[in-house]
Formats: C-alpha cells, structure tokens, sequence
C-alpha cells in the first residue's frame, strides 16, 4: 500500500517555476515530502548519498551541466538505486522519437511531454509506483 505522506520525491529541474509547479501538483496528489535540485549534477548528491531515502525521481531532460539523461544513466548504475521509479520531462519541441527511445533504453520509467496537464503527471506517477510496487511484492 502506497504511504503517499511518507515518500520523498526527488525534482530535478532547472527552471524554478517548472520545479514549483511539479510540486504544487505532487502536493495535491498527497505527497509531502521533496528534494529539489536544480540539475543532474546536484541531484547525483542524493543518488550517492545511502541514508538518504528517495522513492521517485521526476527529472527534466535539458539542464546545464548534468542533462536527464546522463542523469538517468547514473542512477540505473548505481546499485541502491537502479530500480528507482524515474519519471523524465521533455519538452515538445526537441527530437521527441529519439529522446523517448534513448530513454527507453536506458530504462526510464515514463516521460511527460510539457507542457503536461495535472492529470498527466497524476497517471503517470502513479502508474510508476504501482507497477514498482508490484515489482518489489513479486521479488
């Protein structure tokens, strides 16, 4: 059973306002707890650190100096987080089919074209954490 209150996503965004705008949502969905970064290389500081529990990460795709991407690809090689429910946000205009297989492949849980809708993002986070959920009973 999902303790929505008790999960701490971790947002990863450069522009402030899209950061915001992530949580607010998150937060009318039930969720409490956040850790912002601003792009890949700072949100890695989290990834490392052990102690440090993250139950889903909503990362944008193009950031300075650490994009998605290489950020995704980070966090599926580090072995405490490698099946970590990762969410990536694109935007409408880049290279869509080629960043959605590039994320595929480095097996992202979903993407969310912006702008995106609320109820987008609602379906898609809990799409991810049902199905980890699932994963972790049949393991």
């Amino acid at each position: 059973m999902l303790k929505l209150e008790r999960m701490i996503i971790l947002v990863v965004d450069d522009d402030d306002v899209v950061r915001k705008l992530i949580v607010e949502h998150m937060t009318s969905f039930g969720f409490k707890n956040f850790i912002e970064a601003k792009d890949g290389a700072e949100a890695f500081r989290y990834i490392v650190d052990q102690i440090q529990r993250i139950d889903l990460i909503i990362s944008d795709w193009e950031m300075p100096r650490t994009d998605g991407i290489t950020f995704l690809r980070a966090v599926r090689a580090h072995k405490h987080r490698a099946d970590t429910p990762f969410i990536m946000v694109t935007a409408q205009q880049s290279h869509e089919r080629t960043k959605v297989s590039n994320a595929k492949q480095h097996n992202v849980s979903s993407y969310i074209v912006k702008p995106f809708r609320g109820e987008t993002l609602r379906e898609k986070v809990f799409q991810v954490l049902f199905a980890a959920e699932e994963k972790n009973k049949a393991s």
